[in-house]
């Protein structure tokens, strides 16, 4: 075989591991039917702001979930606020959106992310466990429970 073609076919090779990978590192969390997930929400001191049961549709991600039953302001690329949330986060692994303050019917919870942030924890077998992805890319399934903490960058 020539040098030529065996460039060739490791450059086909290389390009086809870098879209494989950029595929599994970018794979979306969203709904493929109906349900509901129960939710919790933490303010600065602790004290529960929301609990409740909230709906989603086929093809929502968790982030579509809070958007549609809260006021949600995001992060700029400066991690400035943004109440548009016009911006998403693009480099794979996180991928999405930040989110920076949420606010429902009765409370507000704001971070600055320079001295506090919002913290997403999953339940599992009862256990609180701290999400290792962004709103826009957390599994979810229906039933499934959620916190939203208020957390200092010093905890």
């Amino acid at each position: 075989m020539s040098h030529v073609k065996v460039k060739i076919m490791i450059s086909v090779m290389v390009i086809l591991v870098a879209l494989v990978t950029i595929r599994l590192l970018t794979v979306e969390n969203v709904s493929t039917d109906e349900g509901s997930i129960y939710l919790y929400i933490t303010d600065e001191h602790q004290d529960t702001v929301f609990e409740g049961e909230l709906a989603y549709i086929e093809g929502d991600s968790f982030y579509d979930i809070l958007d549609r039953h809260f006021d949600l302001t995001c992060a700029t690329q400066m991690y400035q606020p943004d109440e548009t949330c016009s911006y998403s986060f693009t480099t794979p692994g996180a991928k999405g959106k930040v989110i920076l303050g949420i606010t429902g019917e009765d409370f507000s919870v704001m971070t600055n992310w320079t001295d506090y942030f919002l913290a997403f924890y999953t339940y599992d077998d009862g256990e609180k466990r701290l999400t290792t992805m962004g709103p826009s890319n957390i599994p979810f399934q229906d039933g499934d429970q959620f916190m939203i903490c208020y957390e200092t960058i010093w905890e």
